[in-house]
């Protein structure tokens, strides 16, 4: 669980600096409204992340540990090159 709440922390917060800073300034300037914005953008990415990990758990037992980390590692590269 450890290394899940991590990884959860991480990607929080590696995310919260791109497309999501950016949509919650325009919808601030539009709405004039940040509180209720801020707390909207706070919810949907727990509940993304909260989902991803679950999706990735289930799918760690439908799949070899060894074929997931390929896998992985060809995505991490591609995911690079793009």
């Amino acid at each position: 669980m450890d290394s899940v709440f991590h990884s959860f922390l991480l990607v929080a917060l590696s995310e919260m600096g791109d497309k999501t800073q950016l949509l919650a300034l325009v919808l601030t300037v539009r709405f004039k409204k940040p509180w209720p914005i801020l707390w909207g953008i706070l919810l949907a990415t727990l509940l993304n992340h909260a989902l991803a990990s679950y999706a990735g758990g289930w799918i760690s037992t439908w799949i070899d540990p060894q074929v997931l980390q390929y896998g992985l590692g060809a995505l991490f590269i591609i995911f690079a090159l793009w």
